[in-house]
């Protein structure tokens, strides 16, 4: 019974588990072959999104389906008007199959909201933290948790930021990632800043820089995050008074982002340096010098964003220096990139409005949809769980039948043998008894010829006594000694004549034990083995001597050499080992 429950148990457990853990790993296995030298190459990543495309078409298994869909995703990452679209229809496809394609796509919005939404980013980031927790491999749960403490930082939850930053750290650890752990001290220091605590926010923030230059040959990304860390460092330098020390860091992380055009950068390091030159140091040179490299770099910024921070500054700098005609091309140039950013926000507001908005339709048919096939399944699985059950109660019952059947079988079987047993009992105590008679009837034979024997002895001395008295005597009346002596020799051939019959009574008895005999000993001669019908009887060999025509010490010899050849010592009893054939 408990084979057959842990049978069932285990059938439904099967029939209910989720996609195995090598299915998730086919899209980390993309994820990794997705290199930023593989992104930044068009036409590899179209080649992979094709040949996953392919293997949809060839075996209509769904995974294909969403891994090509997962790398369209990429593909369109620069462009969240595409890129955010498919990742609501991949959501919708996959249905929570794979989770590392939920939490994929769920990361994906909440970076998309993050900044125009931050209930919504939360709400997404959550689902991919929770369905990260839920996998054995914990996919990108370190920059999950890091994602959702730097929303809660923008939403002013600095404590509660704090909570995910330690969480973040701790998995980061685990997995030696010197760049993230680095990070996550940095984040410490921003949130112990922004929490008035400026000492821990120095602190944490130096350990970072120190993990970062002991680590040997940085890589470029790993330069220019130590670089912007610096920025910060300056920032909590200079509100502990500290000038010269957030000048110098400040002058070497410009160096470096100019150097390796890093705009955006650029731009914020220039003006944490101009604030204090006008403010603090007082260097009207050293202000002068960085809005050059400005006024150098701005051609070649992209981003509207950059270039409206860019014009900011100097636009302040020519209106201080009352440049006036510089300062009206730049402020033309910030009324043109505001209307441009605004449109773009319009956009963008309106784009994120209508994917809500087909989102929530979707999710509803889609729920509609899931319930549906949720009754579906409920019934089938109520249907089979009726069957099955149907099953073990058939078993059981077929089970307790037999059992009965074996139970009276057996009974039946006890019955039977009781009964032969009894019959057995009888038998074994009726021949107990026939055999207990016939010793009882041979022991008496033995008595009677024993008796014989002393009589026939007890005759012969009288008859030799008589003979005695006849020779020593001239007296005596010779016929009636005749007489005596006549009637003595009657009474010998009567003995003897009892004597026979007492042996004859055991012929047939005595023929199988001579045959059982020599069949055991057969070295045993005839007349050892005739002889050994006395010594079986216990006779004396003088008793013998008077029943076979042998002196008493040939029987004597006779007794010698047969228990020799059986084996026997002499203080063993022959009749004994006679009376057990």
């Amino acid at each position: 019974m408990r084979k057959i429950v842990s049978f069932v148990l285990f059938f439904l457990l099967f029939i209910t588990s989720c996609h195995s853990e090598e299915e998730n790993d086919y899209f980390l296995a993309i994820s990794k072959e997705l290199t930023i030298e593989v992104r930044n190459d068009p036409e590899k990543m179209k080649e992979i999104f094709t040949r996953e495309l392919e293997k949809y078409q060839e075996t209509g298994n769904i995974k294909f389906l969403i891994s090509s869909k997962q790398v369209e995703i990429v593909i369109y990452g620069n462009d969240k008007q595409k890129q955010i679209p498919l990742c609501y229809d991949l959501l919708k496809i996959n249905n929570n199959r794979y989770p590392f394609i939920t939490i994929n796509c769920n990361n994906n919005l909440s970076a998309y909201f993050e900044k125009s939404a931050p209930d919504w980013a939360l709400r997404y980031i959550d689902a991919a933290i929770e369905a990260s927790e839920k996998t054995e491999q914990k996919y990108s749960l370190g920059n999950l948790y890091h994602f959702k403490g730097r929303i809660l930082y923008n939403e002013g939850k600095y404590e509660v930021a704090l909570i995910f930053f330690t969480k973040a750290l701790e998995v980061f650890k685990k997995d030696n990632e010197t760049l993230y752990v680095a990070s996550m001290h940095n984040n410490f220091g921003m949130c112990y800043d922004k929490m008035n605590q400026p000492k821990r926010a120095i602190a944490e923030t130096e350990k970072a820089l120190k993990i970062l230059h002991d680590k040997p040959d940085l890589r470029n990304v790993e330069k220019t995050f130590l670089n912007y860390m610096k920025k910060g460092l300056a920032v909590y330098y200079r509100k502990a008074g500290d000038y010269k020390k957030a000048e110098a860091l400040l002058q070497s992380e410009l160096e470096f982002s100019l150097t390796n055009k890093n705009y955006g950068m650029v731009v914020n390091t220039a003006e944490s340096l101009i604030n204090i030159y006008d403010s603090i140091l007082i260097n009207p040179a050293g202000t002068k010098e960085i809005i050059r490299s400005l006024e150098a770099v701005e051609p070649e910024m992209v981003k509207n964003e950059n270039k409206m921070l860019l014009n900011v500054l100097l636009q302040n700098y020519y209106l201080k220096t009352n440049d006036i005609q510089k300062l009206k091309v730049v402020s033309k140039k910030l009324i043109d990139l505001h209307k441009e950013n605004d449109e773009i926000h319009r956009q963008e507001i309106e784009s994120k409005l209508n994917f809500a908005d087909q989102y929530v339709i979707k999710s509803v048919a889609q729920e509609s949809e899931y319930e549906k096939k949720k009754n579906i399944f409920l019934l089938v699985g109520i249907i089979a769980l009726i069957l099955i059950f149907s099953w073990i109660i058939f078993l059981l019952i077929r089970m307790r039948k037999r059992k009965n059947e074996v139970y009276f079988k057996e009974k039946e079987l006890f019955i039977k043998e009781k009964e032969i047993l009894t019959r057995e009992k009888v038998i074994a105590d009726n021949h107990r008894k026939m055999l207990e008679q016939d010793v009882q009837l041979q022991r008496e034979k033995i008595n009677n010829l024993h008796l014989n024997l002393n009589l026939k002895t007890e005759t012969e001395r009288e008859f030799l006594e008589n003979i005695k008295k006849i020779k020593k005597s001239n007296h005596v009346d010779a016929e009636e000694m005749l007489r005596n002596l006549q009637l003595k020799i009657n009474n010998l051939i009567l003995i003897d004549k009892k004597n026979n019959n007492l042996i004859d009574e055991s012929t047939q008895e005595n023929k199988k034990f001579i045959e059982n005999l020599s069949v055991k000993y057969p070295a045993l001669t005839n007349q050892e083995l005739q002889l050994c019908v006395y010594f079986k009887l216990d006779l004396t060999a003088k008793e013998i001597s008077l029943l076979e025509k042998f002196t008493v010490g040939s029987i004597r010899v006779y007794k010698t050499k047969i228990k020799t050849k059986i084996g026997l010592g002499r203080e063993d009893s022959l009749s004994e080992v006679l009376n057990n054939i």
